[in-house]
């Protein structure tokens, strides 16, 4: 192995490996900061310049610019509360109220330590289960994907105590949005009202910007008195130095939400989005300060960083085990791969082109490293934005979003859909409804549709329970939803027949 490593830091670093590197991580750290793009984006872009590459620098210079982009988006997704990309939406919970509360040095730092912890993690899985990655990836079939699908739908109750009604409610509207367009059994329009543009249905990324961010730029320009993100109390109140400490001291969270980003990542389809937000809700339904949730929780985005950067290593994982892409940035690396004569699948994973499988983990790795110092080189510029009067700082961020919705698909109208969801999402805050409950619904509802048709033609209704890693769990989801009442319920007996027994 300590061979594989030299070898592989000897491909990436023969020059011009160096220059590439720096060149894809600034690529990576610009495509992070542009709101809504990400890195699958960026890699597809820059997939053409690749062409006249060696094998291996072309394979480090895709994974740095996606990397890079994991990272650079921390910075608008924590500090305006912009996603940067889709599975950095779950760190908009509680990121955000961090900044608003002065802390935004603390959640950059944990962000970044937390995001290099489930990195390294999640490398550590990859290589540990390279020998039995095709048992593993084959373990899992529509059934397992169902089960995934409704334990996420099951922290909608973690995330929503104390106003549970109004969080099915929003999840009801995200199940409902999620359903417009074609239907992935019969493949007729639903809710599409005769609109062309409502066949492909509502898309993530305008719906998440104009839910979080433009709600929150909304409510930055109502304020005539040029109030800006951070109140002028607030400024200060933290360091970079706290944000490392809460994540080493969050350790047995970090550990728990990589396991979880690593294992959702084995799984085709499912992708780092849902693996941010079911480590999230499990980090709710377990913390012992569950009323910090959704009010600045550095507890909440440790969790959700750990998941994102964890889940890269089960996606590759199944990438290279199969040659099936765990998600679309690894659509791109397998096109690159093959065009570079790399064979994915059972020859790899036998040793036929094991030096790759060396540079993939130091491509991985290196880069994190240096957008990380990157990122903590800009915090102090950065948060000065947070003190900028909302009049001035909203319509810039408008502005930019607008230009990165439209750029994704040259779409008007999904610019129109952000700023509906924009007005949608400030109304939902003002009146008490959860924007977290809505966009979990609509992530995993069509997930959770398609597996239960799937199942239901491949296994049978038995298909659910049959299967062992299904059945397992189905019963850690009823332990989810029924284990607490449950136990409140026998306690309430003992106590009351101890009561009996001393009259």
């Amino acid at each position: 192995m300590i061979d594989g490593f030299a070898e592989g830091f000897e491909l990436l670093f023969t020059w011009p490996g160096p220059l590439l590197l720096f060149t894809a991580v600034a690529i990576g750290m610009v495509v992070g900061i542009l709101p809504g793009i990400g890195g699958a984006a960026g890699m597809a872009l820059v997939l053409p310049a690749t062409y006249t590459m060696s094998g291996s620098h072309a394979v480090m210079f895709l994974l740095a610019v996606q990397v890079a982009s994991g990272i650079g988006a921390q910075l608008p997704t924590l500090l305006v509360n912009v996603p940067g990309d889709a599975p950095h939406a779950a760190a908009l919970f509680d990121g955000y109220p961090m900044t608003k509360q002065g802390r935004a040095a603390e959640a950059l730092g944990a962000a970044t330590l937390s995001s290099l912890f489930g990195a390294i993690l999640g490398t550590v899985f990859l290589i540990a289960l390279i020998p039995v990655a095709r048992e593993l990836v084959l373990a899992f079939s529509y059934p397992e994907f169902f089960m995934v699908s409704m334990m996420g739908l099951a922290m909608i109750a973690a995330l929503t105590k104390g106003a549970t009604r109004k969080g099915l409610i929003s999840a009801g509207i995200g199940f409902m949005i999620a359903f417009i367009g074609l239907d992935p059994a019969t493949a007729s329009p639903r809710f599409a009202f005769g609109q062309l543009y409502l066949w492909d249905g509502i898309q993530l990324v305008p719906m998440i910007i104009g839910l979080f961010a433009g709600s929150e730029m909304v409510t930055l320009y109502s304020h005539r008195g040029g109030k800006s993100i951070v109140p002028v109390e607030g400024e200060n109140r933290s360091r970079l130095r706290d944000g490392y400490w809460a994540s080493i001291r969050d350790w047995k969270n970090n550990v728990v939400s990589s396991v979880i980003g690593f294992a959702i990542g084995i799984i085709p389809g499912i992708g780092g989005t849902v693996a941010a937000f079911i480590a999230y809700g499990r980090a709710a339904q377990t913390s012992k300060n569950k009323e910090q949730f959704g009010n600045g929780a550095v507890e909440g985005l440790n969790a959700v960083e750990s998941a994102n950067d964890a889940d890269q290593g089960g996606s590759i994982l199944t990438t290279l085990a199969f040659g099936i892409p765990g998600g679309v940035p690894m659509a791109v690396l397998l096109a690159a791969l093959t065009l570079h004569g790399f064979e994915t699948g059972p020859a790899m994973m036998s040793g036929g082109d094991s030096s790759i499988l060396y540079v993939i983990v130091i491509a991985i790795l290196v880069p994190r490293l240096i957008a990380g110092a990157v990122v903590i080189g800009l915090a102090k510029p950065s948060i000065a934005l947070t003190r900028v009067p909302g009049q001035i700082v909203a319509p810039l961020i408008v502005v930019l979003a607008s230009v990165s919705v439209y750029s994704l698909r040259s779409q008007m109208l999904d610019v129109v859909a952000m700023v509906f969801f924009a007005f949608l999402g400030f109304v939902m805050e003002r009146f008490g409804y959860s924007r977290v409950a809505l966009v979990i619904a609509f992530i995993l509802a069509p997930i959770t549709e398609a597996a239960f048709h799937q199942t239901l033609t491949a296994f049978g209704w038995t298909g659910f329970l049959t299967r062992p890693i299904s059945l397992v769990m189905f019963l850690i989801l009823l332990l989810t939803l029924f284990g607490k009442p449950i136990g409140r319920a026998v306690r309430r007996r003992n106590k009351s027949r101890e009561e009996q027994l001393v009259r």
